[in-house]
């Protein structure tokens, strides 16, 4: 086993934590985010707007609604 390697790849890890551990910090500031959100927030914000429409549940909210399909009303 090559110490060298050994250590650069410690020392490449350590990078990639300070690095997370930044973000993470940032992101715990109470200071309001500004500019449009991130295009992975949102397609998750989309994905669960298609989830609500096609369900009729509101996966937000605590109690949620879901449509009373017993009722032998015709829509």
């Amino acid at each position: 086993m090559d110490l060298d390697k050994v250590l650069a790849q410690l020392r490449a890890e350590l990078e990639n934590l300070e690095a997370a551990i930044a973000s993470l910090e940032r992101l715990q500031t109470d200071a309001p985010r500004r500019g449009r959100p991130p295009k992975l927030l949102a397609a998750a914000r989309k994905t669960v707007n298609l989830a609500t429409s096609k369900t009729g549940t509101d996966l937000r909210s605590v109690g949620g609604h879901r449509p009373d399909l017993s009722s032998d009303r015709v829509v």
